[in-house]
């Protein structure tokens, strides 16, 4: 247990992806707001970041097209990222396979060699889902993460991410080496959707009753709010921090401001859990490479999480409205290019993995659409 009046401060931050121009501004070092970010960053006596994207150092072939835009990071980027001095990065996402289990393991192997401590993904299930307990000032904070179970996700003998199912988050909890703090990330929600489904908000309640005094949420790609459970925080969606908006095959047509606009969170641990949550703007410039926000984009971005906060218990109808008339409009477009790039074929066994929430987002986008309202 830490002792009485330890305390550790973790700022996190939400999805990096090292592709495209924003690789490109590191390596060359031409992004100016980098240097004063990372030292932020860097003061911090944990830094965690979500790694979306593989970060393989051969050349490997995609596994397959996918309705997903490619994301290969680039290796040369990832020590300047180190910058930030990254500890732990969660690494349970929806891209982790895209490059196979060479591409996973050499993800692993290059984060691990920066001296970042890696969770959510592994060679078998039982590596995805161990946990990693970092020790700053005599407090010692677990992390663990996860992501909805996909033909992505790790089993007992096939590598991939750790799958979000309660029973194995419960394990990854109790498996933590005398935590006094407890962390666990997740790679959940609808893309490009405000707000999170009723049923994450049902399952975060039994992530925080299992013993998590903080979530912290990823993939939708942009601002979605934050709620208090108890002690507990639970952060649903902190948007992008490093990435090329208009990176990979697919072209969508949603506000740059958007996928630009995002926060990190920037918690005081101690013996008692979260001792204080703050959150700090974030605004990804021209060079796809975040930086902290200021002046009328600060208030902007701290206006739009209070709403999206205050919000938080929008109702299903209004959840699935929204989502589905930003999200399916996009998704069309993907099949499309999908279609042109692979074929038919290509396309099939997306058309097999389709689930009821598939279904109420077309359900969402009709509504929205007769009722004249556009995301």
């Amino acid at each position: 247990m830490a002792e009485p009046g330890r305390s550790v401060l973790l700022r996190a931050v939400g999805d990096v992806a090292l592709v495209g121009r924003a690789a490109r501004a590191l390596v060359e070092r031409s992004s100016e707001d980098w240097r004063s970010t990372a030292a932020f960053l860097a003061e911090a006596d944990i830094t965690f970041a979500n790694v979306e994207m593989p970060i393989p150092r051969s050349e490997l072939a995609r596994v397959a097209v996918d309705v997903s835009p490619d994301l290969q990071g680039d290796p040369d980027a990832l020590p300047l990222f180190m910058d930030s001095g990254l500890d732990v990065g969660a690494v349970a996402t929806n891209h982790i396979m895209d490059w196979g289990e060479k591409g996973l393991v050499e993800t692993l192997d290059a984060l691990r060699g920066s001296g970042v401590a890696v969770v959510g993904a592994g060679i078998n299930l039982d590596e995805a889902i161990a946990p990693t307990v970092v020790e700053r000032n005599g407090v010692r904070v677990g992390f663990c993460a996860f992501t909805p179970k996909q033909r992505w996700t790790a089993t007992r003998g096939a590598p991939g991410a750790a799958p979000l199912k309660l029973e194995l988050v419960k394990q990854s909890l109790a498996a933590m080496d005398r935590p006094d703090v407890r962390v666990v990330s997740v790679h959940w929600g609808l893309e490009f959707s405000r707000y999170p489904t009723p049923e994450d908000r049902r399952l975060a309640r039994q992530i925080v009753d299992s013993g998590a005094d903080l979530i912290l949420g990823h993939h939708p790609h942009i601002i979605q709010g934050y709620e208090r459970i108890g002690a507990s925080y639970v952060v649903y969606s902190m948007g992008n921090f490093i990435f090329d908006i208009y990176a990979g095959r697919l072209k969508h047509n949603y506000d740059p401001w958007d996928l630009s606009a995002g926060y990190l969170v920037e918690a005081r641990l101690g013996e008692d859990g979260v001792e204080t949550f703050d959150t700090v703007p974030t605004m990804i410039g021209d060079s796809g490479v975040g930086a902290i926000a200021k002046g009328e984009v600060r208030a902007r971005i701290l206006e739009q999480l209070r709403e999206a906060s205050d919000n938080i218990d929008a109702g299903t109808a209004a959840v699935w409205e929204h989502a589905g008339g930003r999200l399916v409009g996009h998704k069309i477009n993907a099949y499309r290019t999908t279609l042109r790039d692979g074929g038919v074929m290509a396309v099939l066994p997306h058309l097999r993995r389709v689930r009821w929430r598939h279904v109420k987002l077309l359900v969402g986008f009709l509504r929205s659409r007769l009722l004249g309202r556009r995301a």
